[in-house]
Formats: structure tokens, C-alpha cells, sequence
């Protein structure tokens, strides 16, 4: 998942996220695959109404 940069009001200034560890999937059943996928769209989701709700004010 690829947040991109965003701005902290409190600091002032633009927060970069670090680079994402890349992470082995080997040993991984499918099961494991997939609700991995499903925690990050979830995550997604949930960023995504964070946004939308500050950008509100």
C-alpha cells in the first residue's frame, strides 16, 4: 500500500512514509495471502474516510 506524502498540521510540515519492508511471502498458505490482502484494503478504507474527513475541516 502506497500512502504518498501528507501534510501534518500540527508540525507543520510533510510527512514521507519509509519505504515498506519487503516482507518473504514464502511459506504463506493462500488463506494467509488473502486475509492479508483483506487487511489492507481495509486499511485503505479506513485512511481513506480519515482523509476525507479532516480534509472536512
Amino acid at each position: 500500500m502506497n500512502i504518498g506524502k501528507w501534510y501534518d498540521p500540527i508540525s507543520e510540515r510533510w510527512i514521507v512514509p519509509r519505504p515498506p519492508h519487503t516482507i518473504a511471502a514464502f511459506g504463506q498458505s493462500n488463506a494467509e495471502k488473502v486475509s492479508e490482502a483483506n487487511r489492507r484494503e481495509e486499511t485503505q478504507r479506513i485512511w481513506n474516510l480519515l482523509v476525507d474527513c479532516c480534509a472536512r475541516g
